[in-house]
């Protein structure tokens, strides 16, 4: 398109002129006090707009109403002529426009666009959100976000490079201080481009108390070995058997919590977690939960496991499903090399989750020989991992430490089948903990307040993990 700065023709006596002036002025769209136009296809398409420029004129719709019509009549008559065209152009070009080729208009910079949610949910105690405001810039400028409104603006802080939203104290559930003291916390949160082009949104934290649940959808890829027939390919049943022991575990519902010495009872905590088969796969249609493949990986120490192109099974997004690879361990002498694994957070997407041997996982046969694997806690243990929780007794010395304040250190592993009380750093060991190694499953029987913490301090520091809760937790 082209742009043309118009000039008037006044005192005009030549009609020739004046109807030349009067077609540009048609063909000529203003535009800020430009006039714009298509000089090509004026001249190619001649009749056409001569018609046209005829029947405006005709309807009486020039500046000059009452000339109009004696001058539709008079191109009438010359319509078609050569010198109209030449006419013509002198006409364009008096109004200080050219023939070269097509100019086209400057882009005009564009605002970012948010893409994360408005709507966000969080446990209390904890003063990462794990919430980020996410905004994106069709012209590729950097974006910074800051905090702008809303009536609790000021109970935060933001990172003006990556979105990431803090708390600046705590936030409890029982003594809510948002403004309206209804646990909803409002701001606004303003992205910002290097043109200073900005887009706002309005965003709500709603702050959960202690007795959040989170629902954990879970998808358990079978890897079964020969046909669908043999023994690793284990049923439903038994994978049902293992989500019992889970929802006991995690709920503080197990029926052995008597085995926990007096000195650690107050400590015993309900994390408030549980795990459901998966009703929904990755493109939205309905499954079972289970995903069954024939294990072509070709070997124990095989990370093939992980992946489809090599015999395994990719995983589903880990920032919507725990997945569970559940395979045959086998050493050269039949028995079950890795009783299971699981991945802390913020490792590789592509292998987070936990795997167990088919005979530690659930509560039905086949099941490991062994009294340290047979009643299900190898999932329990693992998924504690996969939930940012380290070991008890993790090493030689008092130095070393899980990370929580309830559970004491201790210097020594532990045996199969330790007794009450057993000391080192000073202090009882709690052997009892679902994060011991080495313990018999029946002896393993608790988690603890500190260790809920830490798994729901997980729920905001990790995303994927933070995704996981967001979409799962109700009250």
């Amino acid at each position: 398109m082209r742009y043309l700065k118009c000039t008037t023709h006044s005192n005009n006596h030549d009609l020739g002129k004046l109807y030349i002036w009067l077609i540009v002025s048609v063909f000529c769209r203003v535009n800020d006090g430009r006039l714009s136009y298509t000089p090509r296809s004026i001249f190619v398409n001649y009749s056409e707009h001569s018609a046209l420029v005829v029947r405006f004129i005709k309807q009486g719709q020039t500046v000059m109403d009452k000339v109009g019509k004696a001058l539709g009549k008079f191109m009438e008559q010359r319509a078609g002529r050569n010198s109209l065209a030449t006419f013509f152009l002198l006409g364009l070009v008096s109004c200080g426009g050219s023939t070269s080729g097509d100019e086209k208009n400057e882009p005009v910079n564009q605002a970012p666009v948010f893409t994360s949610d408005a709507l966000f949910s969080r446990t209390d105690g904890v003063l990462e959100t794990g919430y980020k405001a996410v905004a994106t810039d069709n012209d590729g400028d950097q974006v910074t976000y800051s905090i702008s409104g809303g009536s609790d603006a000021l109970d935060f802080t933001i990172d003006g490079a990556n979105g990431a939203l803090s708390f600046v104290v705590k936030p409890e559930f029982v003594n809510p201080h948002d403004e309206n003291n209804d646990n909803v916390y409002e701001l606004e949160i303003t992205a910002t481009d290097t043109k200073q082009l900005s887009a706002k949104l309005t965003v709500e934290i709603t702050i959960e108390g202690s007795q959040a649940i989170v629902t954990i959808p879970v998808v358990v890829h079978v890897l079964y070995l020969e046909n669908t027939d043999h023994v690793t390919n284990i049923s439903e049943e038994k994978i049902l058997s293992q989500f019992d022991v889970l929802n006991q575990d995690f709920r503080k519902k197990n029926l052995d919590l008597n085995k926990v010495p007096a000195e650690f009872q107050d400590a015993i905590a309900d994390t408030g977690i549980e795990f459901k088969l998966a009703t929904i796969d990755p493109n939205g249609a309905q499954t079972t939960g289970i995903t069954r493949t024939l294990d072509k990986t070709g070997g124990l120490f095989s990370d093939g496991k992980y992946y489809t192109a090599q015999g395994g099974h990719d995983a589903w997004p880990t920032n919507k499903y725990l997945n569970i690879w559940v395979y045959d361990s086998s050493d050269r002498n039949g028995n079950a090399a890795i009783y299971g694994t699981g991945q802390l957070p913020g490792g590789d997407p592509l292998t987070d989750g936990v795997t167990v041997d088919y005979r530690a996982f659930g509560t039905i046969e086949p099941l490991i020989s062994s009294s340290q694997g047979h009643l299900g806690r190898t999932a329990t243990h693992e998924i504690g991992h996969w939930l940012n929780l380290l070991h008890i007794g993790a090493g030689d010395s008092c130095d070393k430490d899980d990370g929580v304040s309830d559970t004491p250190n201790t210097s020594s592993h532990f045996s199969s089948h330790p007794v009450h009380p057993r000391a080192s750093c000073g202090s009882n060991d709690m052997f009892m903990n679902f994060m011991a190694t080495s313990v018999n499953d029946s002896e393993i029987v608790m988690f603890t307040q500190g260790q809920k913490q830490r798994i729901f301090a997980a729920f905001a520091q990790d995303e994927s993990r933070s995704q996981l809760f967001n979409s799962n937790v109700s009250n």
